[in-house]
């Protein structure tokens, strides 16, 4: 039957609908000190002892800082400074005797933290209110890294140098096979607490190593309560608790992660001095302002670049990349920025990033690993089909250079003048089929089996970009006879294989952790394998010893001589595929305040000022909600329904009189 109450209401409905935004954040939140960011997928877990990769370092570093940061202005010549340490570490020369070698002669660093530190409110401690840090705090960060149940990747940079440190990790081990946890007492000679002083303690180092400075920039080595990890156990990997300029509000796995401002976060400023010219640039206009200026951070998961990017054109994101989706959207063909992009007060930052790409061989693989001469033919005739620049061209717009080595440009020992002989890419592919043959597989062909050769490619390329980048890999690789058998899944997916060592060749890159040299070449060190930075698993004797002597080294002729042999021997075993020197480019609304790219800091996020006013108006403004479409809905919809009205209303006429007989038939 029909129902006038039904009708308005559901046309009322419809109005309602007309007049809703298309805004993914609650009512009004888009007007506050809110920056809102993006990630592809949930980081794999926020711990600072074991955390590694880019996307959960730029949320643990302000939630977790550690003694030194990077000042975040300083580019041309980049730059430590203090941030949870009180002065300068001291640096000293200190012999000590080990058993059966005598006086060896090692270095002594001590570290005086200020006295200001708190921890964050949490659960974990007495009453929910966080406690004052020591250097205690500190040495346990270290402790945490030995334990071979946090999986640390960086165990091994201090293992070999710490004094004492390697035989806890040896201890530790045993202890694990035993099902009896780690050793979290016995005294450690080379981590030192000052017995007058609670915010001093000392690190003691067989050898030289100029880059411990940079290591207590990062969050490993971040002071960490030990009250968190035995409040949440195998979850604190999901509850970060630091004493930075945030804290961890929400993580809705699949969704979204927040981050607040801690109360309890040590006095800091946005810095008063960058490099030449960034005040005219404006980078100077938040000079003194107390740190973190946004009072939010909302990352939302978005696994679709193309939804991403839409949600940026609406105002919804505040930054976003210049990718292969958007690339003909936002520059001309002159290479400016677009009219529309102009439009909306977008402005274009480009960066030169100490990042450099690559394929990796998995060296412990049967078919493509090992050190024989057919295996290292097999890999130089791959790396040799592999033609960079087109990659850089289709996936980078052009921005970008081929890589020859694995330090990128901006660090010592770069050689502009250098080409690998087994990257400069031939049409003809004739040197490559010759080294395929020699291999054993002419034209591809298994010569004891008559097989053809299958290399599996594991990969997190799920979306449209990421398809064309496996059929331009396979396209290249398919030309010397080889299939190519893509394996694509999710990220988190995708990274348990790499950690599990169940792949064959993958795509990788790397960002460099602070700015030395050592910082690439330990990426083919032997004893860094996985869990460490060493992804192929490379090994080589006579490489691990000349590492070993170039990084207790100074800058200068002896260490670039050693790092030239480095790279004629990985240049011959090519466990690596170098792919391409990066070059970013970055869009950011004029409603944030000063935005410069930092090739090393985690930091970033805290130096993000948001003006919520300005970014409403225009989200309002470019999205106003289209009426005329359900108007026009509405009145066909009214129009239409009249004549259904009358006749419903003619039929429910007729049969109230057939239902009332006249009076004189009552009477008869």
């Amino acid at each position: 039957m029909f129902s006038r109450r039904r009708f308005w209401s559901g046309l009322a409905f419809l109005f309602l609908l007309g007049g809703c935004g298309n805004s993914p954040y609650p009512t009004g939140l888009t007007r506050e000190s809110v920056y809102f960011m993006s990630q592809q997928d949930d980081p794999r877990k926020l711990d600072p002892a074991s955390s590694y990769r880019a996307n959960e370092g730029q949320i643990l570093d302000v939630i977790c800082p550690s003694y030194y940061e990077y000042q975040p202005l300083k580019t041309k010549k980049i730059q430590l400074q203090l941030m949870l340490g009180e002065r300068e570490a001291e640096r000293e020369s200190y012999p000590y005797t080990v058993a059966g070698k005598g006086k060896v002669q090692g270095e002594r660093w001590t570290f005086h933290i200020r006295h200001d530190l708190r921890f964050q409110d949490d659960p974990c401690f007495p009453g929910g209110k966080g406690r004052a840090i020591t250097a205690k705090d500190f040495l346990y960060a270290f402790r945490r890294m030995a334990d071979p149940a946090n999986a640390s990747p960086v165990v091994t940079f201090f293992s070999d140098k710490v004094v004492g440190f390697s035989d806890l990790v040896e201890r530790n081990a045993k202890l694990q096979k035993a099902d009896k946890g780690a050793d979290y007492v016995t005294p450690i000679k080379g981590l030192q607490l000052d017995a007058t002083d609670p915010y001093t303690f000392r690190i003691v180092l067989n050898q030289p190593f100029p880059q411990l400075r940079y290591l207590m920039a990062m969050h490993f080595t971040s002071p960490m309560p030990f009250e968190a990890v035995t409040f949440y156990g195998k979850e604190i990997n999901q509850h970060p608790v630091g004493c930075g300029p945030y804290v961890l509000q929400e993580w809705t796995p699949k969704r979204r992660i927040a981050l607040a401002v801690n109360p309890n976060r040590p006095t800091e400023f946005y810095p008063s001095e960058g490099d030449p010219g960034d005040k005219e640039k404006g980078l100077l206009r938040d000079a003194g302002k107390r740190l973190p200026l946004a009072d939010k951070v909302v990352i939302t998961n978005i696994p679709e670049s193309t939804t991403g990017w839409n949600l940026f054109l609406q105002g919804y994101m505040d930054a976003w990349g210049v990718t292969q989706t958007n690339f003909q959207q936002v520059m001309t063909q002159q290479g400016a920025l677009s009219p529309e992009m102009k439009e909306h007060d977008i402005r274009l930052v480009k960066s030169n990033d100490l990042w450099v790409t690559y394929f990796a061989f998995n060296m412990s693989d049967p078919v493509v690993g090992g050190y024989t001469p057919q295996k290292r033919k097999l890999r130089q005739a791959i790396s040799l089909a592999l033609n960079s620049q087109e990659f850089i061209e289709l996936f980078s717009m052009g921005n970008g250079l081929a890589a020859q080595s694995i330090i990128p440009p901006g660090i010592y020992g770069y050689d502009p003048k250098y080409h690998n002989p087994y990257r400069t890419f031939d049409p003809k592919l004739a040197k490559a089929k010759q080294l395929l043959k020699e291999a054993g597989y002419p034209n591809g062909i298994d010569a004891k089996t008559g097989d053809r050769l299958t290399i599996y490619y594991d990969n997190a390329k799920i979306e449209a970009a990421g398809r064309q980048y496996i059929g331009l890999i396979s396209r290249q690789i398919e030309a010397l006879g080889i299939h190519l058998e893509s394996r694509a899944q999710r990220d988190v997916v995708w990274q348990n294989k790499i950690e599990g060592n169940d792949w064959q060749l993958v795509d990788y890159g790397w960002i460099a952790d602070y700015p030395d040299a050592e910082n690439f070449l330990f990426l083919l060190y032997g004893p860094n394998k996985r869990p460490g930075p060493n992804l192929s698993g490379y090994n080589n004797p006579a490489y691990n010893r000349l590492f070993e002597r170039m990084r207790a080294m100074n800058d200068g002729p002896e260490r670039l001589a050693l790092m030239h042999q480095m790279r004629q021997m990985v240049q011959e075993d090519c466990p690596l595929i170098y792919l391409q020197e990066v070059q970013r480019m970055s869009l950011y609304y004029n409603w944030l305040g000063a935005n410069k790219p930092h090739p090393i800091a985690n930091t970033l996020l805290k130096y993000r000022a948001v003006n919520g006013e300005q970014r409403a108006q225009l989200q309002t403004k470019w999205n106003r909600p289209v009426v005329w479409p359900i108007l026009m809905f509405g009145v066909v919809l009214v129009l239409g329904s009249l004549p259904a009205v009358q006749v419903v209303k003619h039929r429910h006429n007729r049969r109230v009189t057939d239902r009332n007989p006249s009076q004189q038939e009552v009477s008869a």
